[in-house]
Order: C-alpha cells, then structure tokens, then sequence
C-alpha cells in the first residue's frame, strides 16, 4: 500500500509543475507578441486580414489575444446567448419524448395545438437568442477594432482580379 501512495504521490507532484510556462525552466526565452490585424465585415462575413472567417466563433482567437475585458466580456455574452438559443431547441425533443407513450397523445396526434406553440415559441426563443448573441458579436468587434486603434468596423474593399468584371464599391464609416 506504501508503494502505491508513493507512486500516486509522484505523479501528482510531476504533473503539478509540468503545467509550467517554460519561460520558468528557460528566464532567456522572450515570448513573441503578434501583430494582431483589424476585423473587416464584407457582405455579412467577417475578415482577419485577407482571411475570411468561417463563423462568429472564429473570432475568439484574435478576440482573446488582444486580452481586452470589455471584448472578451461580449464574446463571453455571445457565446451565452447561442448556448441558450440551442438548448431552447430541444424543448420539442423533450416534449415528444415524454409524451410519447401516453394514450391521450396517440388519440389526439402530436401535432396538437400544445406540440405546434412549443414549436413556435421554440423558433421564436432560438431566433431571439441568435440575434442577441449577433449584437454581442459585432459590439466586440467594434471594440476590438477601437482597442487596435482602427477607427471603423466596415471598410468594404471588394477586389477584383483579372477575370472579373463589374463595379467595385468602398464604403468607409
């Protein structure tokens, strides 16, 4: 039992400090900061540079290396808000799953008007939530591109290469 204690010991003892910056082993390591680039909204997409963005939650990683609190504390407030908004949408789920062997249901059919307003007030919960969350986004954004001295959010830029044609249009707030 001795042996067994001091190997559980050991281990939690090594893997307490393997949790270390290695800038404590190593004082002559500089960390590297990175030119963190200003966010862009073109047509409903966000852009990091020239990059474009794959949703809102692509944007956490330049959110979170600014280190800003008022940024990190709406994105913290979208990423609350689009959690709510899809648990909302299994209330149906629930619902149907616990009246499913009732034989009031069967008689009736699911599709009484119970079943369609828990759907409706369902659309409407998750909707609402999705659109909070999109508020949050884009006042981070906007805080984000202040905090990097970027004086607007939307500089819509559409570039054109050499098989294209049509109209540019650049609009700056």
């Amino acid at each position: 039992m001795k042996i067994i204690t001091t190997i559980l010991l050991l281990i939690t003892y090594f893997n307490v400090f393997s949790q270390r910056d290695s800038a404590y082993y190593h004082p002559n390591i500089t960390k590297k900061l990175y030119y963190l680039k200003p966010l862009q909204k073109v047509n409903g997409a966000y852009y990091y540079g020239e990059r474009r963005l794959s949703g809102y939650n692509s944007l956490e990683v330049p959110f979170f290396e600014l280190n800003d609190p008022e940024v990190n504390f709406q994105y913290r407030r979208y990423k609350t808000f689009t959690g709510i908004g899809q648990a909302i949408g299994f209330v149906p789920t629930i619902y149907f799953l616990a009246t499913f062997n009732k034989p009031s249901t069967r008689q009736s059919g699911f599709y009484s008007s119970t079943y369609l307003s828990i759907i409706g007030a369902t659309l409407v919960g998750s909707i609402t939530c999705f659109l909070i969350g999109k508020s949050h986004i884009k006042k981070a954004a906007i805080k984000y591109n202040q905090a990097l001295g970027q004086n607007n959010l939307s500089n819509l830029q559409l570039k054109t290469d050499k098989n294209s044609l049509g109209l540019a249009l650049r609009y700056n707030f």
